[in-house]
């Protein structure tokens, strides 16, 4: 896809001319009525559509897979707004929330796993209240069934260019986890006076905190993302479990809440029967082996939840021994947060034997635990053949000068790894170094 647009904007440049889309003014004006201040522009292109929300005095960023798209955003456009040259399907970039997000085209040109990471990924960089717009192609347009059919209303009409056309059915099935709020259609402008029809959606983030009871009133009635505060009593937290068992809630947060074993394990049996949570975020409590033994189970039977977060808890090599286990055959799984807990070499192990066969896990978290120069080993062997691994968090180990050398061994060989913390492990500096010469020369 990067070779194709590469090529795309380098012979065709200003391609779609520089007057912005009508979808663009249209979000423009909703992001107006709800007081929008911050916008980020998935697949930005050579930035037309960013002129609405500038001239509105809306801050603009973008991402954009194409270095010559970039520099005609520069010297074609005059922009001078902040644009990451990078494939959307890297995100996040970074760590900060817009108030609005606007995404023309783009996430109809991914596969189904990559689309829904995208929409995942722009919901979880939207401001609580913010919005969310995309606009996608519709099936009354005149290319669908053209092309080699890649699947369901999937079709490469061109080489390297396939394209997903949408439904309102599956509008509501992609977009409905992630605060769906309405859909439209809309025509846009397709050069020599045609038009072609698509499809307008738009999301909300309401992401609230609320405690105990209402957790269960949101959870009974579907919300979107139920942030739950404050210590919560073990049959509170029965209580939670037992309405997650039927929710169509897809973020589920409750950190700091001093959940124990007994907690995390009426959540993993509530998990074994939901089939729409999405994110699970039990950070900061006081899991230990006996939980993590218990969301072990739940990754080998819950086929929908993609993040997975116990970083700040006690768990042990017991604990993610299983969740090692459970990542041989899980599917599902993108993200797993494992730092600031006691895993030393028999779990590292585990999880490392896991990654030479996992094909979905995308971030892995084990800073701060008790991890020696066996379980970086491990690790770092298994990356080898890895195919998914981008984010790899070592950082305040036991790792010495063997294990760093498996790390920096896997960078060198790994085609996927781009992030990988190994700061504060006692290995030597010239190991260290190492290390970051790796990763350096993976970005150039």
């Amino acid at each position: 896809m990067t070779e194709f647009w590469e090529t795309a904007f380098a012979e065709k440049q200003l391609m779609w001319g520089l007057e912005p889309t009508t979808s663009a003014s249209l979000a423009r004006d909703t992001f107006a009525r709800a007081g929008v201040k911050s916008v980020l522009i998935p697949g930005i292109g050579y930035g037309r559509n960013a002129k609405p929300f500038l001239e509105r005095g809306m801050s603009v960023a973008g991402i954009e897979v194409s270095a010559t798209a970039i520099e005609l955003a520069r010297s074609r456009l005059g922009l001078e707004i902040p644009i990451v040259h990078g494939s959307v399907t890297d995100m996040p970039f970074d760590r900060r929330q817009y108030d609005g997000i606007f995404c023309y085209g783009l996430v109809y040109l991914l596969d189904a796993r990559g689309r829904e990471k995208l929409i995942r990924d722009c919901y979880r960089q939207l401001a609580p209240g913010g919005h969310m717009i995309f606009t996608i192609i519709s099936k009354k347009a005149p290319m669908y069934g053209l092309g080699l059919r890649l699947g369901d209303d999937w079709y490469e009409r061109l080489p390297g260019l396939p394209m997903y056309f949408y439904d309102a059915e599956s509008v509501k099935r992609e977009f409905g986890p992630y605060g769906l709020v309405e859909f439209s259609d809309i025509d846009e402008p397709a050069g020599s006076g045609a038009t072609l029809p698509f499809i307008n959606v738009v999301c909300r983030r309401d992401a609230v905190i609320v405690g105990a009871d209402e957790a269960v009133r949101r959870l009974h009635a579907g919300q979107v993302e139920v942030t739950v505060d404050g210590a919560l009593r073990q049959t509170q937290v029965e209580a939670i479990a037992k309405a997650l068992e039927t929710s169509k809630t897809t973020i589920l947060r409750m950190g700091g809440c001093q959940i124990t074993d007994l907690g995390c394990k009426a959540i993993g049996d509530a998990l074994l029967a939901n089939t729409a949570l999405k994110e699970l975020w039990l950070f900061n409590n006081e899991i230990g082996d006996v939980g993590g033994e218990a969301m072990g189970d739940v990754l080998k039977k819950n086929a929908s939840l993609a993040t997975l977060c116990l970083n700040e808890n006690r768990v042990g090599d017991a604990g993610a021994k299983a969740i090692g286990e459970a990542l041989r055959t899980s599917t599902s799984l993108v993200e797993l947060g494992l730092g600031r807990n006691q895993i030393g070499d028999v779990g590292a192990v585990a999880i490392g034997e896991a990654l030479a066969s996992n094909s979905s896990v995308i971030a892995l978290s084990l800073n701060h635990n008790q991890i020696c120069d066996i379980g970086a080993a491990s690790v770092g062997d298994a990356l080898r053949n890895n195919a998914s691994l981008k984010i790899l968090r070592l950082r305040n180990n036991a790792i010495g000068d063997v294990g760093a050398e498996a790390v920096r061994t896997a960078i060198a060989r790994n085609t996927t790894l781009r992030i990988v913390n190994f700061e504060e492990n006692p290995a030597s500096p010239a190991f260290h170094a190492g290390i970051k010469a790796a990763l350096e020369g993976r970005r150039q």
